[in-house]
Order: C-alpha cells, then structure tokens, then sequence
C-alpha cells in the first residue's frame, strides 16, 4: 500500500514537473515572439511613418520640397533613402551625390511594388543588418514613383537580444525546479524507506519476542517427549509394528527442533565480526557436503584475488541455505553455477539453478518471514538471509533469470580494497 501510494505521489510529482516546464517554455517563447513581432511592427510603423511624411512633402509644392524630404529622412535611425521614376533614375537621394543614377534593371524590376508597400530584411553593404521599405509615391502630376527607404534595425534587434536573454534565467529556473523536484522525491522516498524500515524492525522485534518465550517453552515440553519416545522406541523389537509409529514421533520431534532452532536464530539480537575473508574459498568449504549425494552439474567460476568483509560464519549459512533452495528446486539432476566477481565496491556471489524459477505472484514476498513455497519449509531461510546481510551492510536478491528457466540468488558483500 505505501509503495503504491509512493509510486502515485512520484507520478503525479512527475506531471507537476513536465506540465510547469512545457508552461515556463511556452509562456517565453509567447513573449519572445511577441516582443519579435512588435520590433518588426516598429520598423514597419516607423517606414510607413517616414514615407507618408514624404510623400506629404511632395505634395505640398515644388519650391522646397527636396529640403524638406532631406530633413524627414535625416533622422540617425535611417540608413538611406531614395526616390526613383519607372525608368529607374534616381529622382531623389540621401546621398546628392547619386541623385541622377541608374538604379541596377533587374533589381529596379524586383523591387518596383506590385502594391503600394511592403518591406523586408536586408543585409546592407557594410555588413549590418537593415529593413528595406518600398513605397509607392503618387506625384502632384499623377506620376508614379518609388521610395526605398532603408531603416539600421540595430535598435529593434537590441531589444529582441534583451528579450532572448531571458532563456538563461528560464534555464536556471528549470533546472531549479528539476532539482528541487528531484530532492523532494529523494526525500520523500527516504522517508517511506525509513518508515517501512522502522515498521519492519518492529514487527521483527514483537516476532522476537514472542518466539523466545514459545521456543522456549516448546524445547521444554519437546525435550520430555522426544527422551520418552527414544525410550520407548529402543524397548521395541524391531519386529514390532509399532516401531513405524515411534519412528513417525521422532521424525515429527526432529522436525520441530528444526522450527524452533530457525525461530530462535531467526528472532535473537545478532552480532557481527568484522573480518576479511575469501569468499570463493569458503564456498570451497561449503560444496562438498551439500552436493555429495546430488547428480547434476556444478560449475565454480571465482576471479581471485578478492576478499569480502564481514561475518564468515553468517554468510557461511546464507550461502548453506542459498545453495540448498538452487537444489532442492532442480531435484536430482541440473546445472549449479556458482560465480564470485568484484561488482563496483562489492564483492557479489551469485548462485544460479536450471529450476523451474519462481512464480510471478511469489516474488514480491520471498522475504517476508514464515512465508514459503515448500511443504516442509519454515519461511525462515531467506528472511534470515536478508536480516543478517543488511546487518553487515551487505544486500541479497533473488530473481528469475531473464533469458531462460531458473531462479539467481544475488549476495552481495562489502568489498575490501585489497580485494
């Protein structure tokens, strides 16, 4: 339930994050190209603005009117300006000195407006960028002719530029906010962990507690049973048909010695050794006893040097118990692969078996304590792993593996920097 409802927070963080970013982005780029849109508006206005002023003064008489438009277009925002027949001479220009030229045919024919005005960006001759604006005059005799105002848009363009800057404070903006998402899940997650962590010691240290009473009450009362029918059974002769029965009591009275000893190991106060061992030769150790009598294949792959450290003898029944699930899930025959590698700063054991694997619906609870999928198994085995693993500040994992049949046992040790 906790994890679901972490899983639900995370999403919902996650939508916040990407909903708030796509919003931030799109609300900029709105104001950038607005604030493009208006600049070009003011170039647009500001030509239009000059032009009409000319073509005012051209109406207004002949006397001055050349004085008149020279001081319109004297204005530092343009760059030049000119006025032009249908045969492309220059009827007007800022510079005097070309008044009475040729405008180039084949872009004096491009330019003459099909309407009576449009603009466009140019690149001018020094190099900078410009707005050129073409507008068709209408002289006092009726004639036709074309003005051709360019305009520096280095004013227009600053602005743009300050505006464009803001992407750098909606960047650290963004990356604020990723952060500051990404801490709170961190947090928010520790939290869970150290709460679920909390409730499970809990429940471990109520289990523990009620185990060492019952354990110990049940050795007691065990203890007189198991004498009394050892007794029994060697007053029997062999022939004697109540030998099964007996024989079925002690088998029953070894079974629960067997429960009460993992409940008593599985519910005391655990203390470790910090020592430096070899991990591949305590599994050396182990094997021969546990696979004397098995008939499948056993496959060791160690890379040494490499020391673990740790408590040998606790991982000595993790690796017991681990190596006895691989095998009983196999039966008699199979392939047992044992590796011992160095993984980043741990020291990892893994134990392969050619089982069947575990069922999906199995594998979230593998390490929930009593629960097992054996009908003579006590759910103890690898609760008791987990506990004493994390207790050294080691870690352990069980899964099916991924690319065929079978279940890998993941043990994971602190790694030594000799090893």
């Amino acid at each position: 339930m906790r994890l679901s409802l972490l899983s639900i927070l995370r999403l919902i963080l996650l939508v916040f994050l990407i909903f708030s970013s796509f919003a931030i982005i799109y609300a900029t780029n709105r104001n950038i190209r607005t604030v493009e849109s208006l600049a070009a508006l003011s170039l647009e206005s500001t030509a239009l603005s000059l032009s009409s002023s000319a073509e005012s003064a051209l109406r207004s008489g002949e006397g001055e009117r050349g004085e008149e438009i020279r001081r319109i277009f004297s204005d530092r925002v343009v760059a030049y300006a000119l006025i032009a027949d249908k045969k492309g001479q220059i009827l007007f220009h800022t510079n005097p000195r070309l008044s009475g030229s040729l405008l180039a045919e084949e872009s004096f024919r491009q330019q003459w407006p099909s309407v009576t005005a449009f603009g466009r960006r140019i690149t001018l001759g020094t190099g900078l960028p410009g707005y050129e604006f073409n507008y068709l005059l209408h002289a006092p005799d009726g004639a036709e002719e074309l003005l051709r105002l360019v305009l520096h848009t280095s004013p227009a363009d600053k602005i743009v530029e300050e505006a464009q800057r803001i992407w750098w404070t909606v960047g650290g903006l963004l990356i604020f906010l990723w952060a500051g998402g990404v801490i709170l899940e961190r947090l928010t997650t520790r939290h869970y962990r150290l709460q679920s962590d909390l409730e499970k010691k809990s429940r471990l240290a109520l289990i523990g507690q009620m185990t060492a009473v019952l354990a110990h009450e049940i050795r007691n009362a065990l203890g007189s049973l198991k004498g009394f029918a050892q007794w029994v059974d060697e007053k029997m002769e062999r022939a004697d048909p109540r030998k099964a029965g007996m024989s079925a009591i002690l088998q029953g009275t070894k079974r629960i010695e067997d429960l009460v000893s993992d409940l008593l190991l599985f519910s005391r106060e655990e203390k470790y050794d910090r020592d430096d061992f070899d991990p591949a030769a305590l599994i050396r150790e182990i094997l021969p006893s546990l696979t004397a009598a098995w008939k499948g294949e056993i496959v060791v792959e160690t890379h040494s040097p490499l020391k673990a450290r740790g408590d040998k003898e606790k991982t000595r029944r993790v690796l017991v118990n681990g190596i006895q699930n691989a095998l009983q899930a196999m039966g008699e025959e199979g392939v047992l692969r044992i590796s011992v590698h160095a993984e980043r700063s741990w020291a990892k054991i893994q134990i392969e078996d050619t089982g069947p694997g575990i069922p999906p619906e199995e594998l979230p609870r593998l390490f929930t304590p009593f629960h097992t999928t054996k009908t003579d198994g006590t759910g103890l085995g690898l609760a008791y792993s987990q506990k004493v693993l994390e207790g050294m500040g080691g870690r352990i994992v069980l899964e099916n593996r991924e690319d065929r049949p079978g279940a890998v046992l993941k043990i994971y040790l602190s790694k030594t920097r000799e090893g």
